[in-house]
């Protein structure tokens, strides 16, 4: 048997709580690091990686959750089998059993991974989570994730910005508007680009109009770069006048016209 667990008098947990981002982690010397890790926008997930890589493909583990020496009268907990990913990351859960796993280290379980050793499978390899001295930090993470802003695709995929008549500065509407995508994009890792058009109403020239919904679409893609966007994101158009959204006639539909959309694809 290969036996992987933290002394007792040597258990360390850490956490790390951001604004977007929260981290639980626990080191196992001579196997690995453990890892609870949720972004907002995103489900939690717990990672177990190995300094030894798994070299076996559809490798299975069991999971169970065991109570320590002095816990007599507690029952261990069968969490069924999961899957060994080949590589240096060969356990990847989702959030249902992720969160059921935080639970049992709250009890002060010691979550228990077992499988046939990937050299030659003589050996029974026993990796273990001990449920001790996590209080605190564990309090600090369940913090974390519950004041995670809750980010949605559908709420950020268009974003309508309008100007003032012949201009191309943003005002405190549309920058807040801004401020709020840049939170979300850089929490959605399979964005591929963002679509920046320019318009305007049809006061003025053809040709100055094409270039005013460009200067319209330019500044939005130079605040948004400014805010940590990458530049290879984007994709920019300038349609002038020619695609109104609301009727030239009225001082009103002219304030509609002179906008920027913004809408992020992927």
């Amino acid at each position: 048997m290969q036996h992987y667990q933290a002394p007792l008098g040597n258990v360390n947990w850490q956490t790390s709580s951001k604004k977007l981002h929260c981290t639980l982690s626990h080191e196992i010397p001579l196997y690995g690091t453990a890892t609870f890790t949720q972004t907002a926008g995103h489900k939690l997930e717990f990672r177990l990686t190995a300094k030894r890589q798994a070299s076996r493909n559809r490798d299975r583990a069991h999971l169970r959750s065991l109570p320590p020496e002095w816990k007599h009268q507690t029952s261990a907990v069968d969490l069924g089998e999961i899957p060994i990913h080949k590589g240096n990351t060969p356990f990847q859960l989702q959030e249902d059993l992720s969160r059921r796993i935080l639970v049992e280290l709250q009890k002060g379980m010691f979550p228990t991974f077992s499988y046939r050793d990937w050299a030659d499978a003589r050996d029974e390899v026993i990796v273990v989570l001990p449920g001790i001295t996590i209080k605190p930090v564990l309090d600090e993470f369940i913090a974390c994730l519950a004041n995670l802003p809750i980010y949605k695709f559908s709420d950020f995929k268009d974003s309508l910005l309008h100007f003032a008549f012949g201009k191309s500065t943003l005002n405190k509407k549309s920058q807040k508007r801004l401020d709020e995508l840049v939170r979300y994009i850089k929490t959605d890792p399979q964005l591929k680009y963002i679509d920046i058009t320019g318009h305007t109403d049809d006061i003025g020239q053809h040709r100055s109009n094409e270039k005013l919904s460009q200067q319209r679409s330019q500044a939005v893609k130079n605040y948004l770069i400014a805010k940590g966007v990458s530049p290879q994101l984007f994709k920019l158009k300038a349609l002038g006048e020619r695609s109104p959204k609301a009727s030239n006639r009225t001082d009103k539909g002219r304030a509609q016209n002179r906008r920027a959309t913004v809408r992020l694809v992927k």
